[in-house]
């Protein structure tokens, strides 16, 4: 988000409402802590977020209002079919899936993923495009790399000859993380493999204990300086029985490193010329094999040309202009 506004800001006057809190409960994190200096921020107030909306709704001055996540979504919507609403074109983009409570009356949709778009009803589709997400490469120079690199090592306790295999996520049943730890516990890699796993969630503390026995797999909790940390790594693995989109697969690749992902959802997109990098969801075996082929692997680049903000934004401009006029 931090990124897409102050993009839209070199040629576009952007106005964000937020919720009174935006500080996540569990990470710590808040996107008031990233957002571009110079950007007019509006929180809610004591009304709500559906009262601050509709009064900026009624106050106009907007060519487009564009909706993030459902419950923002779901309030633009009811306002909408309550008559509440000027005639400014509303456009959401969807994170997840369709859902007509939300985003049924929207006059335009942005997809982050082709499934999204392949399962929205007629209708919607129609009023459609698809914008993935976008990934920004590290612009270090080759001894910052390797000085982020030693001082990472450092703090996990690694030496550099481990080579370190890591997972990244919010630690839920969706993630499967749980599986991620079986196909380890199968591999019986080398003793220098090491698996890390970045993140936290309600599942934290029996991924804990299940990997206990394995060896070698290091919990190291909600991070704030991602992407960075991927610096740290050798490889990476995304197990998830669903991906949305899969931002820190792109992320991962961005910062050069061998990737295995589970074969669903945004990933299919992100790797779609890479097919040998795909594992089949669900599948100890398959991801146990995947990561001995990562084992060894050199860091290497990637084509992202189709993952880059200043591709996406020329869309999405293209976007908003059509529906304006």
């Amino acid at each position: 988000m931090a990124e897409l506004v102050s993009a839209q800001m070199a040629d576009s006057d952007v106005t964000l409402l937020l919720e009174n809190q935006t500080r996540d409960r569990l990470t710590g994190g808040d996107i008031t802590d990233v957002l571009p200096p110079g950007l007019n921020v509006i929180r809610a107030g004591r009304g709500g977020y559906l009262l601050k909306l509709a009064k900026l709704v009624r106050k106009g001055g907007f060519d487009v209002v564009h909706t993030h996540l459902g419950r923002a979504s779901a309030r633009a919507t009811w306002l909408k079919r309550a008559g509440i609403w000027n005639g400014t074109p509303l456009v959401a983009t969807l994170h997840t899936s369709y859902r007509a409570r939300s985003y049924g009356v929207h006059d335009g949709l942005i997809c982050i993923a082709s499934w999204q778009q392949n399962t929205l009803p007629p209708q919607q589709k129609a009023r459609s495009t698809l914008i993935p997400n976008w990934t920004v490469a590290p612009t270090r120079s080759p001894e910052e790399e390797a000085v982020l690199r030693r001082n990472l090592r450092q703090e996990w306790g690694l030496s550099d000859d481990c080579f370190v295999f890591g997972a990244v996520g919010r630690m839920v049943e969706e993630k499967d993380f749980s599986l991620l730890l079986k196909a380890w516990r199968l591999a019986a890699l080398p003793e220098n493999a090491v698996l890390l796993m970045i993140g936290d969630g309600p599942e934290r503390p029996r991924l804990e204990e299940e990997s206990k026995g394995t060896g070698r797999v290091i919990f190291t909790g909600f991070r704030t300086d991602m992407p960075d940390a991927l610096a740290g790594l050798d490889a990476f693995v995304l197990p998830s029985r669903h991906e949305p989109f899969g931002l820190v697969l792109l992320e991962a690749m961005g910062a050069g490193l061998p990737v295995r992902a589970a074969a669903s959802g945004g990933v299919l997109d992100i790797l779609k010329n890479n097919p040998d990098c795909l594992v089949a969801p669900q599948n100890i075996q398959a991801l146990s094999d995947g990561l001995h082929e990562l084992y060894g692997c050199p860091r290497g680049a990637w084509d992202l040309s189709g993952f880059s903000l200043d591709q996406q934004i020329p869309k999405l401009d293209r976007f908003y202009r059509d529906l304006t006029r």
